[in-house]
């Protein structure tokens, strides 16, 4: 059976348990770094984790600001825009099998729109959060298609 899951099953929670409803995109990536290890007797060569990364990326309609204002209040007060977590579900919708990730400690730090419109254009307008993660777990899980 070939069949694929299709990321328009997608909802997720701010930090409150509130479901951002607008979301159009999230990306969350697990960056190991690495170090080289070149093992001397048989001249080969090999990596080993020695930490990662995880980046975090939201992509939602202008009209879900309130997560925005909430951040930009906490960054012109001098603190840290921190998101302490956030879940998100992916659905499949043939089983009605659904994975769940609840990332946490997330910092906002890359650039945020305070003020953008676009004349020109018909297209609706987005915010991006983006930063780093310090943690995720796996609260569902998809089962095992393939057995």
């Amino acid at each position: 059976m070939e069949r694929e899951l299709i990321g328009r099953n997608l909802s997720v929670q701010d930090d409150n348990g509130d479901p951002i409803q607008t979301i159009k995109e999230i990306e969350v990536i697990l960056k190991p770094e690495t170090l080289d290890i070149i093992r001397a007797r048989k001249m080969s060569k090999t990596k080993q984790i020695v930490g990662f990364e995880i980046t975090v990326k939201l992509v939602m309609s202008k009209l879900e600001s309130r997560l925005r204002y909430r951040l930009l209040e906490d960054f012109k007060a001098g603190k840290t825009m921190y998101l302490d977590r956030i879940t998100g579900s992916l659905e499949d919708r043939q089983t009605g099998n659904t994975e769940r990730v609840m990332i946490s400690g997330i910092h906002i730090h890359d650039e945020m729109d305070i003020l953008v419109a676009k004349i020109d254009e018909n297209n609706g307008i987005d915010i991006t959060l983006s930063g780093t993660a310090n943690d995720f777990d796996f609260i569902e899980q998809f089962p095992d298609y393939m057995v």
